[in-house]
């Protein structure tokens, strides 16, 4: 399939459910234990789909070029990314093998990284260039105390790389071959921040955090004065790639369609966006001037953080720069943290009174029901690894 009969094919479904007043169904509600936000619940999630699986580290235009650098800081681990000379990215703990003091913060251009501690050095690629007084480090093999490295992946206009030592990622099985394919086909690697990530803290379970994103049945409740005045709510489609998923959300102009012949659909994904849910934990929404990327993280069983990044399609014009720049925190403040994360908040003191049991995900939130059932899969998948040890 190529881009256009892709944004076509999303633009008469979405058309279709506004004329018949429907949405992309899943087979049956689905009612949840409320044990899945408990502590005990909430550690081993820690370690089955954060510590033990792939995930979304940014963007391939967080690193522009050879030479350049940038900080990432997930669930306590430091991580130092940083594209060498070839153009390969490299993820490293971001921590000097001397004493553990970290290395670097932000975003830049580098020949190396010098510990602000003991002024210990390390190349582009984690090596360890020079400790001064090396008479003190006599017996000491140089070459073993390079930054620890982590394994990462480049492709698509993703980064995928792991919290911790493990085995190699291969992005074309992490995202599979149809959803690989269709994020080629959106072109985005060339998309660079705009200005530095920005990290919300929410005063909710992440699964509570992350849920706000994977449906629009609330728009025209919790969202009246702000999205639901140019989106659809309680329209969406919903396409399952593995674990992960892609939504799609009609905006009101999409009705200008209807009276042009689909030939004439040039700018089809001008009235819809794509919501991409990256399994475990990652949202990316696109439209045509830039991309929401945002990465949803546990704190504890109670809290969780949201790192938010925009990224910028290159080429816009002043006007179409200055809107998107514009729209970015109107969509983080005012949406997200003023409406999304202050509902959530208020869901966690009745979670831990312990006489709410369940939790229901209805026919018509078939995303989060989803993403779900996959945490279950993987974790039980986990507890038997760790049973045959």
């Amino acid at each position: 399939m190529d881009r256009e009969a892709l944004e076509r094919g999303l633009a008469r479904r979405l058309l279709d459910h506004i004329e018949h007043r429907t949405t992309d169904m899943a087979d049956e509600v689905l009612e949840l234990s409320t044990d899945i936000y408990s502590a005990a619940h909430h550690d081993e999630e820690v370690r089955a789909l954060f510590l033990d699986q792939p995930l979304v580290l940014g963007l391939s235009g967080a690193l522009p070029g050879p030479g350049t650098f940038r900080t990432v800081d997930l669930l306590g681990t430091p991580v130092l990314l940083t594209r060498d000379d070839e153009g390969r990215v490299r993820a490293m703990v971001n921590a000097c093998r001397h004493r553990g003091v970290r290395l670097v913060d932000g975003a830049g251009e580098a020949l190396r990284f010098t510990c602000p501690f003991h002024a210990w050095s390390y190349n582009l690629g984690g090596t360890l260039l020079r400790c001064p007084t090396p008479e003190g480090f006599a017996g000491m093999r140089k070459q073993d105390k390079g930054l620890i490295q982590l394994e990462v992946a480049e492709g698509y206009g993703l980064i995928i790389g792991r919290l911790r030592p493990g085995e190699p990622i291969d992005i074309d099985e992490y995202l599979g071959p149809d959803l690989a394919g269709e994020l080629a086909l959106l072109d985005f690697a060339d998309w660079e921040p705009h200005g530095e990530p920005h990290v919300h803290r929410v005063a909710a379970n992440w699964k509570v955090t992350l849920d706000t994103f994977r449906e629009n049945y609330h728009f025209d409740y919790l969202h009246k004065k702000t999205l639901s005045t140019y989106a659809y709510g309680g329209v969406l489609t919903f396409d399952a790639f593995g674990r992960h998923l892609r939504n799609a959300s009609a905006l009101k102009t999409i009705v200008e369609l209807r009276d042009r012949p689909e030939a004439q659909w040039d700018d089809a994904a001008a009235h819809f966006s794509y919501q991409y849910a990256l399994f475990p934990n990652t949202s990316l929404t696109f439209d045509a001037r830039h991309i929401e990327l945002w990465q949803i993280l546990p704190v504890d069983a109670a809290s969780s953080e949201v790192v938010h990044t925009v990224y910028l399609r290159p080429g816009l014009s002043d006007a179409e720069r200055a809107k998107a720049v514009d729209m970015a925190p109107w969509i983080c403040e005012t949406v997200v943290d003023g409406e999304d994360f202050w509902v959530a908040g208020r869901t966690e003191p009745g979670m831990r009174t312990g006489m709410v049991e369940t939790v229901l995900f209805g026919r018509n939130e078939p995303a989060p029901q989803h993403l779900h059932h996959g945490f279950t899969e993987v974790l039980e998948q986990f507890r038997a690894r760790q049973a045959a040890r």
